[in-house]
């Protein structure tokens, strides 16, 4: 059985993952002896799974809703929407933190062009990580199906 996805969790997963990036960009210039590239892909594929994301809850919130004139959505299919959204969630929580650590290190670190043009590429990429989160809790919770009473009859035939 599937648990709700709980905010520590998530809280967790990007105070880790804002560690492993501040460190691995601490790190990086004595590996390499240059700064940890972020490459502006990253905020452009953040931003491209955050709309995503949005759309697709739009569209599946209209599927679910009783009163909806729209197709209704199949089980099946809302329960893999819910597992999406859950892996999303997670997803977005570590790159939010990843992203918020290299950001952190960045602004401690040299002042230089490079330094802040990682430092914005960050900032973007750390937002749309967090609307990521934001849009797959929201989608999670669309798709919550309530517990049946605990004198309800299932035997019965009824419909899921």
């Amino acid at each position: 059985m599937m648990q709700q996805t709980k905010l520590s969790l998530l809280a967790a997963l990007a105070v880790l993952s804002a560690a492993t990036g501040w460190s691995l960009s601490q790190l990086w210039p004595t590996w390499f002896s240059q700064g940890l590239s972020v490459p502006i892909g990253s905020a452009v594929t953040m931003i491209l799974v955050a709309v995503t994301l949005l759309v697709w809850t739009l569209m599946t919130r209209a599927r679910l809703d009783p009163e909806s004139s729209a197709k209704r959505m199949h089980p099946l299919v809302a329960a893999r929407t819910a597992a999406l959204a859950m892996s999303a969630s997670r997803v977005g929580a570590l790159a939010l933190g990843f992203y918020f650590g290299v950001m952190l290190s960045n602004i401690v670190g040299t002042e230089s062009p490079a330094a802040s043009d990682r430092i914005k590429t960050c900032a973007i990429t750390a937002i749309a990580s967090f609307v990521t989160v934001l849009v797959a809790l929201w989608l999670e919770r669309i798709c919550r199906i309530e517990e049946p009473p605990a004198g309800s009859d299932l035997q019965n035939g009824s419909p899921a």
